[in-house]
């Protein structure tokens, strides 16, 4: 970031003689203060921050995943847990916010450049593709015959809509989970649908104009996946049809826009901070209470991770937000999280913890070490795995995106 020019007192000369000599603060120490308190976010440059908030993302998504085997009976602390992990959920809505504001972000800086629609379709690609299509392969021709394994047999009969990215169409239509170990594809559909449509739509229409019908579309989806919501036959649109999850990704939308278009950072620091621990608070009350609200629950999330990214955004890189979400392991989870969210159920349904269990009968009633045990191994197994993904597999077509900027 560019620090901003750094303002120097002027002393009169008569001033000088009476006052004692102070000797000059370093360049260094001075650009050092005022990097400092410089705003995290600036439009076109890169934010660690965010990153930080893409760990905290994927940290909810992991626990939710890697803890639904736990048995709640077997100790007080696994049921409190269980409770709790209904939050896990909720970190692909930040996911989407997060992905909103990036995206519209990034169109609405580059939508004067040459080869606006191609750039950004081929850097999406470089990013997605080679892991989403290198995931299908090995899961679905690879491991079935290498580990003897019918774990991927039901993904497999409905394959074509997995390489599409039509899955949760397909599961709209079936109103079902039909995709096993791969049922998770469906927000990368999501997200592939966005990345079709949003660069138009950007393309088209002002900024101010983006914030209006990012709004109407708000609203217009949360009354219409109400009325659908009241149809138990349509209770899997509610929650993977592209329309109806889309007002987590026009919040992000409306703050990137927002951002852009004079929006002081004061008001929006003023704004989010009242409104999170409201938030916060009737998020508490639908997790604890298991309320679903006939889908409107999507849209409180997103309104609580929209108000979270809000804040960090708007504030300076000395406030102690920013330099947690810059903590080497959270920027270490935003790195690699894509492959962590690629790989996780995967290998949870390969080695579920109920065959862990059967492994290691000298454990006894040793549940909540076992169980703890359990997270702790799959976390390190599946970070490891997306580590040498990002490495080996995705970098060499990452680096590829300059040649299309």
């Amino acid at each position: 970031m560019h620090p901003n020019p750094l303002a120097i007192p002027l002393i009169a000369p008569d001033a000088v003689a009476s006052q004692p000599a102070v000797r000059p603060r370093s360049p260094e120490c001075s650009l050092e203060a005022c990097e400092q308190d410089s705003p995290v976010w600036k439009p076109g440059s890169h934010c660690p921050e965010l990153d930080g908030v893409r760990g905290i993302a994927i940290l909810l998504v992991t626990l939710y995943r890697f803890t639904k085997e736990w048995d709640p009976t077997a100790h007080w602390v696994l049921g409190f847990s269980e409770t709790y992990s209904e939050f896990g959920q909720r970190g692909v809505d930040l996911f989407f916010v997060l992905s909103g504001f990036l995206i519209t972000g990034i169109l609405l800086d580059t939508k004067h450049a040459r080869d606006y629609f191609k750039n950004f379709i081929v850097r999406r690609a470089l990013r997605i593709f080679p892991l989403y299509f290198s995931a299908l392969a090995v899961c679905l021709f690879i491991l079935p015959p290498v580990l003897a394994t019918n774990a991927f047999d039901l993904p497999h009969s409905n394959q074509l809509f997995l390489w599409t990215y039509t899955s949760n169409f397909y599961m709209i239509w079936t109103n079902s989970w039909c995709f096993g170990p791969l049922d998770h594809f469906w927000s990368l559909a999501v997200e592939e649908h966005f990345y079709l449509v949003w660069p138009a739509v950007v393309f088209f229409f002002s900024s101010k104009a983006l914030i209006r019908i990012s709004l109407a579309m708000i609203f217009v989806v949360c009354i219409t996946r109400a009325a659908v919501a009241l149809n138990p036959e349509y209770a899997l649109a509610v929650d993977t049809f592209s329309i109806f999850r889309c007002d987590a990704l026009m919040l992000g939308a409306v703050l990137a826009a927002a951002m852009r278009n004079g929006l002081s950072s004061d008001t929006v620091t003023a704004v989010s901070k009242h409104l999170l621990s409201v938030l916060i608070v009737a998020c508490l009350v639908v997790v604890l209470a298991g309320y679903r609200w006939l889908g409107l629950t999507h849209t409180l999330f997103g309104l609580l991770w929209v108000a979270l990214l809000a804040a960090v955004v708007t504030r300076s890189r000395s406030h102690r937000l920013s330099r947690y979400l810059r903590s080497p392991w959270l920027l270490w989870l935003g790195k690699y999280s894509y492959g962590m969210y690629v790989i996780q159920l995967p290998v949870v349904t390969l080695l579920p913890l109920s065959w862990i269990a059967s492994q290691m009968p000298w454990l006894g009633n040793a549940s909540l070490f076992l169980s703890v045990a359990y997270v702790v191994a799959l976390f390190a197994a599946t970070s490891a795995l997306a580590f040498v993904s990002y490495h080996l597999l995705e970098k060499p077509f990452l680096n590829m995106k300059r040649f299309f900027s």
